[in-house]
Order: structure tokens, then C-alpha cells, then sequence
């Protein structure tokens, strides 16, 4: 292929290839490999529409479960899931609550394991159908009550072509506000660097917790809430530049009665933007989005159309609708964003999911980490 076509011409050929073809194609020889592995293909190629992807335990073994990771899709109103699902992997039942925890460029960050020997942590890649072991986070024995404290984030580095994870903790239990820089710990793992987590010396200005998302080079988290200290002007968004590797503040949206309506709050991943999800006075759901101008209130749902705990899952398509499911991943619904209706979709499986979307791609991650991969 290279000897018959310059290669512009190839890029565009390759552009227009859907990314589960691209995943093949890789294996037919070398020159494709390197085509197709190429950051200048990442850059120019269509993306498709994200799609729906399902955590799902399904055996259990000893002190072991099993869980499954299956790609769903909406036809003609009805949720259908694929009978064998992508891949599965095995992790500890003290992390279920925290399993998933990022996803950046077709990889999706997981929590396996947490042993006295440390956190284990597990990049996923379901086009490719394999995974890969981080080495190890080292805590000592205190911290392992601490977990609630955890947070963490998987984002890209356009400007160095790395994927970096990042993974913030508490050293220490938490007296005061005063003591927050001392006590929380940042570390960061770069792919083309080195194998090993490194710690910065930059740190949040608050305590975070759970999953970052990853929208503009930046990872974002809620601050955490404390008995110790109060917002008077609203919740702060904690982000991390990837590239820079620096924190800082965004503020959130400003609501009317300071926030004070507000039972539940939520950030997302709304095809590449910033969303934050408001639970108001068990009435209403109201869904922002952070643009350049600043915070848009992007649609809002009536609790009396959904179940009494339900999490904003993403943008199902390019047309903007939204898939939300139910806290526990047995319930459904899609938001239309044309039409603004709110419709539950059938849904034929009633075990406990952890519901996402999940974006696509081909990137691959360096030779670093190759060590730790491992097919499925």
C-alpha cells in the first residue's frame, strides 16, 4: 500500500475508516501498524458518535469478582446488548464502589484491586479487547481507611502525544482546612516517560474525590464537601492541566438561593465538554454545560418521569440526546434533544451496571507500558 499511494492519500483513506476496522487493520503488517499508530491519523480522523458501554459483575469466586464490560445499542427505542460481551476482567470486592474511574481517547481508567501492598490500577481498552496493569500505588497502613479521599483521572498531552494518569490521595486524616496542603499527596504516571508513578509537588487548593473527567487538556473534579469550611460562593471545580501539570479553580454554576435547593450534584463528560448535573429540592434535574463564554443551562428533567436516584450517563449521539440511568444501572432513559422528551427505554436485564458512554478511539499506549499488558 505505501509503494502505490503517497501518503496523504493514505491518511485519507484511513480517516474514513470506522475505529473497530482501524483496530484490525493494525495486525496485516507493519507499514499499516505504523499508519495507523501514527498521532497525525488520532488528529484527522472523523470522530463516531460515543456509545453506550456497560460495567457489569456477573460471577463471583472466593474474595474475587468477575465483571463484564459489554458495548449496548439503541434500536428503535430498545436496548440491546451484544450476547458475549467485549472483555472481562477479575478485581477485589473493597472496590467495587470506585471501579470505574476515567476515560480519555478509547481507554477507560478501572480500580481492581487494593491490597496492603497497594492500589492496583487497570487501563482498559475494549476495541482492542485488552488491558493494562499500572504498577502499583505504594500507601502505608493508615491510609488504607482513606479511600474515600481517592480521586483520580486519565487524560492526553497533545503537545508530547503521552497519556498520563493522575491520582491524588490523602496522607492523613483530615483535622482542618489549614492542614489540607500537607496531607494530600499527587501522583502522576506518564507513558512515555517512565513505568514508575512520580510524585509532583503541586497539589489542590481543596480535597477532591472520584472520577475526573477529562474535557480541553484538563482533568476536572467536584470539590470535596467538609463539616470544616463553606462555599459562599458555590462549589469549586478543582482541574489539573495535563500538560502543565498544575491545578486550579473554576467556579460552578451560580444558582439561584446560593445552591441551597441543591440535594445532589454530578460531574460529566458531555461529549468532550464539562457538564454538571443538579438535583433540585427532589423536584427536577437541571443539566449545565462550561463553554468559553461560561456555564449554559443545557436541558432539565422532572423527577416525577424518572426513578429517585438517577445519574446523567452522557450524550448519546451528535445530535446532543442524552442517556441517563438509574443509580443502581437497571433503568434507563434517553433524553431527546429535538423533540425535549423523556422516554425509558426497555431494558431486559435488571442486574446492578455501572452505565457510561464511551468514546472510541485508536490511539495506542507507548512501548512503556507494554510490559504490563495483557490480552484478554
Amino acid at each position: 500500500m505505501a509503494e502505490q499511494f503517497p501518503p496523504e492519500i493514505i491518511y485519507t483513506i484511513l480517516s474514513r475508516l470506522p475505529i473497530k476496522s482501524l483496530a484490525r487493520f493494525r495486525c496485516v503488517c507493519k507499514s499499516w501498524l505504523k499508519y495507523i499508530n501514527d498521532p497525525y491519523l488520532q488528529a484527522i480522523h472523523v470522530q463516531e458518535e460515543p456509545t453506550p458501554i456497560m460495567f457489569q459483575k456477573s460471577h463471583y469466586f472466593k474474595h474475587m469478582k468477575q465483571c463484564e464490560i459489554s458495548l449496548l445499542r439503541l434500536l428503535q427505542g430498545t436496548t440491546t446488548v451484544r450476547k458475549n460481551p467485549v472483555l472481562d476482567f477479575c478485581f477485589t470486592g473493597s472496590c467495587h464502589k470506585t471501579l470505574v474511574l476515567g476515560s480519555c481517547n478509547g481507554l477507560t481508567l478501572a480500580c481492581y484491586k487494593k491490597h496492603f501492598d497497594g492500589i492496583f490500577l487497570m487501563l482498559i481498552d475494549p476495541i482492542r479487547k485488552e488491558c493494562y496493569n499500572l504498577p502499583p500505588i505504594k500507601i502505608s497502613p493508615h491510609m488504607r481507611m482513606l479511600s474515600r479521599h481517592e480521586a483520580a483521572g486519565i487524560g492526553f498531552d497533545d503537545s508530547t502525544n503521552t497519556l498520563k494518569t493522575v491520582f491524588v490521595i490523602l496522607k492523613e486524616p483530615l483535622l482542618s482546612l489549614q492542614y489540607v496542603k500537607p496531607q494530600l499527596c499527587t501522583m502522576v504516571h506518564s507513558y512515555s516517560r517512565s513505568s514508575s508513578w512520580r510524585e509532583i509537588a503541586r497539589i489542590p487548593a481543596y480535597p477532591i474525590s472520584g472520577e475526573g473527567v477529562f474535557a480541553h487538556g484538563r482533568l476536572h473534579w467536584l470539590a470535596s464537601r467538609h463539616k470544616f469550611w463553606s462555599y459562599k460562593d458555590g462549589r469549586k471545580i478543582v482541574w489539573f492541566d495535563v500538560k502543565l501539570e498544575k491545578f486550579g479553580l473554576t467556579d460552578t454554576p451560580k444558582l439561584k438561593g446560593g445552591g441551597r435547593e441543591v440535594n445532589y450534584e454530578q460531574l460529566v463528560d458531555l461529549n468532550g465538554e464539562v457538564g454538571i448535573a443538579y438535583r433540585c429540592n427532589d423536584i427536577h434535574i437541571k443539566l449545565w454545560i462550561l463553554k468559553p463564554e461560561g456555564w449554559v443551562l443545557r436541558c432539565w428533567f422532572d423527577l416525577d418521569l424518572l426513578p429517585d436516584y438517577v445519574l446523567v450517563s452522557g450524550c448519546l449521539n451528535k445530535d446532543g440526546d442524552i442517556l441517563l440511568a438509574s443509580s443502581r444501572g437497571d433503568r434507563l432513559f434517553v433524553y431527546t434533544q429535538k423533540s425535549c422528551n423523556l422516554r425509558q427505554v426497555d431494558w431486559d436485564d435488571g442486574r446492578l451496571a455501572n452505565i457510561r458512554m464511551y468514546r472510541s478511539s485508536f490511539i495506542s499506549i507507548h512501548t512503556s507500558a507494554g510490559s504490563n499488558k495483557n490480552k484478554t
